[in-house]
């Protein structure tokens, strides 16, 4: 199995042999791979729930009015 370096050294070997338009789009292809996987992680972190815009309006009233009371 091929170390870290060694993994470098060869993509950087075959980035060299692109154009510079192809290095460009290779580039922007990795930085939008790289923020959809992160885009996904997060995604699966959230826990679902069944709130819905109602009763969150509900309970930010509830909490201004406590505010305001107090």
């Amino acid at each position: 199995m091929p170390t870290i370096a060694n993994r470098v050294q060869e993509i950087r070997n075959l980035v060299t042999k692109l154009t510079a338009n192809e290095q460009d789009a290779l580039l922007k292809a990795l930085k939008k791979q790289v923020l959809l996987a992160k885009a996904e992680k997060l995604n699966r972190s959230i826990k679902p729930n069944s709130i819905n815009m109602q009763e969150i309006v509900e309970e930010v009233r509830k909490a201004r009015q406590e505010r305001h009371v107090a």
